[in-house]
């Protein structure tokens, strides 16, 4: 069984270092110790660097919720990927849909930075999914995205990656997609990256879902075979609604396991 993996964005409702530091002490006391996942924070930007203070040699995994698609360059206001390493980060969230909406994130872009975190060990959460015109062609956009995304990635590496998947039409909504519409999106998912790339790479790979996550939809969401974790958003901003969603994804994958 892959080990799931649950995780949580502050996108940039989290600013303060007061405000970090006290969410990230809460949950240090309340997730360190959590070996039976992986468990990862990204912070808002300008509060990596408490994460890196408080979460370096825990149990929980912290990155950035972006990386520019060079290690050094001439690219104003990127983050580097050097400075994430420099921080003892692991992970990094890329491709998210307001960075390719908002920002005119292209798949090239994405693709360079997927490449670039895995050549220095660090772990990328690549974000994929559907706007609402796409739903009809759920598999097409799908295969599509992950065509372009993870082109030209040994298979040995893309084990590593974690796909999160968020339909576009469910991110900050008051509701998540159905339960079984994750799951035939999810079982999508699994069978695309065995068409694309092999068996072997499709059943390492770990596929968690984002949008709109709560402790009142965890349960059923996380109970299909393909979907191995969730990417919380708001729902997860009290540090005890995160652990109960942790505490809920364990107890669903131990019974699936016994």
């Amino acid at each position: 069984m892959r080990k799931p993996a649950i995780g949580i964005s502050f996108k940039i409702y989290k600013n303060k270092k007061t405000d970090m530091e006290t969410y990230l002490g809460e949950l240090k006391k309340s997730c360190v110790g959590t070996i039976e996942a992986d468990l990862f924070v990204f912070p808002s930007m300008g509060t990596l660097a408490v994460a890196s203070n408080y979460l370096v040699n825990t149990e929980i995994h912290f990155g950035a919720q972006n990386i520019a698609p060079i290690a050094n360059g001439a690219l104003t206001g990127e983050l580097s990927i050097e400075s994430l390493i420099d921080w003892q980060a692991d992970f990094v969230e890329v491709g998210h849909a307001e960075r390719r909406q908002e920002l005119g994130e292209t798949d090239k872009c994405i693709a360079k930075k997927i490449k670039l975190a895995l050549a220095n060990q660090v772990t990328p959460v690549v974000c994929i999914g559907e706007d609402e015109t796409q739903k009809k062609r759920l598999r097409e956009q799908l295969n599509r995205q992950l065509r372009a995304d993870l082109s030209d990635i040994p298979e040995e590496q893309l084990k590593k990656v974690i796909l999160a998947y968020e339909p576009i039409w469910a991110i900050g909504q008051k509701e998540a997609a159905s339960a079984d519409y994750v799951h035939q999106a999810h079982r999508i998912i699994r069978e695309e990256m065995i068409d694309l790339f092999s068996d072997e790479v499709a059943q390492a790979v770990r596929i968690i879902y984002g949008g709109s996550v709560s402790k009142e939809n965890t349960e059923a969401i996380v109970k299909d075979e393909n979907v191995d974790g969730v990417f919380v958003g708001r729902f997860g901003h009290d540090p005890q609604n995160f652990k109960e969603i942790v505490d809920l994804v364990l107890k669903i994958k131990n019974e699936v396991k016994e």
